[in-house]
This record gives C-alpha cells, structure tokens and sequence, in this order.
C-alpha cells in the first residue's frame, strides 16, 4: 500500500504523493489500513462454545474458510471479526440477505433448453456469465442461449439460522466470528 501511495497508479486520479516522506507515507499507509477494522468487544457468548458450534451444529465450514480450513463457496472468515460488528455478524446469521456482501450476488439462469441454474455469479461480461451453484460447481452460459437471466438482489444462499439456533447459540457463534482477528 505505501508503493501505491509513493507511485500513484497510472492512468487513474490518484497521482503519487511525491511531496510526503517515506515516514509520512507509512503513516498514511496504516490509517487506511486502520479504516476497515473493528474494536474488539465484550460480548455475551462464548467464543469456544461458538467454536463448537461453527464446526459441528451449524455446518458453517461446508461453505466459509477459516485460517485454511474449510469450503469457499461463501466469503473467507479469518478476519471477519476485524472488519465487520457483533451487530452484523448476527444479522448475517438470521437475515443472510440483509447485507450481501460484494462478489455474492445471486442470479438464477434459464437456458434455451430449459436448463434453470441459481447460485452466486462468479464472472459475468457482455456475451458471457459463469455461475457457481450451492454444490460449488461451476457453470458457462454464452448469454445467447439463455431466456431468462434474472439477479436476486437481497437474497443468498446461507440459510437462515435464527429459528435453527437457541438465541444463546447465536450468542456463542457471534462471540466466536467477532474473536477471528486474523492470526490464527
């Protein structure tokens, strides 16, 4: 991140910060570094039930990475306690689609053939759409064989846990995902 402040990127609005020292410049570097995270908190649950959890009850790593381990259909966790609030990560558990986040959007794809695919869109250009279904396969549509190609806004493929947790269990699975501060 500092070379990018130092060097500017080419070709875009941001120009290089020729007039910082390089002190000034790893000082800038750790602000914005320091934006995106979150204070550690109190809360009610227990981490180490949460844990438990995660790993047994909820089915959690069949979809989430956490420190290496674990399924990458849905977003990686390692740092998810850094970056996001209690608040969230609970409203993420029982609205999943209340905040999808970036590069999750669900779209549900018709072709010719009739052939209907809905999962999380993975690419997606001007003739082309690849699609990654809840099994985590992959699929290619050339969008000139498809009928229908419609985006889920507000919607994922988590499922809710609200009425398949006790409100203590969310407590410790919240307790758990807010403790993951990256290092393992």
């Amino acid at each position: 991140m500092a070379e990018v402040i130092k060097q500017g990127i080419e070709n875009t609005e941001m120009p290089g910060a020729w007039q910082l020292t390089d002190r000034e410049i790893w000082q800038v570097a750790g602000y914005v570094r320091s934006l995106g995270r979150t204070a550690a908190v109190v809360l009610p649950g227990d981490p180490e039930r949460g844990r438990a959890l995660y790993e047994s009850k909820g089915g959690c790593a069949g979809c989430h990475i956490i420190h290496g381990a674990g399924s990458s259909l849905g977003p990686e966790l390692s740092e998810i306690g850094a970056r996001r609030s209690a608040e969230y990560l609970r409203e993420s558990l029982v609205k999943p689609g209340a905040a999808v986040p970036d590069g999750f959007l669900i779209v549900r794809v018709t072709t010719r053939d009739g052939k209907v695919v809905r999962g999380i869109r993975a690419n997606e250009d001007t003739f082309t759409i690849q699609v990654r279904d809840a099994s985590n396969r992959f699929h290619s549509f050339r969008k000139s064989d498809v009928t229908s190609l419609k985006k889920e806004f507000n919607q994922s493929i988590m499922p809710s846990y609200e009425s398949k947790l006790s409100a203590s269990e969310l407590d410790d699975i919240v307790a758990y995902l807010a403790s993951l501060r990256g290092k393992p």
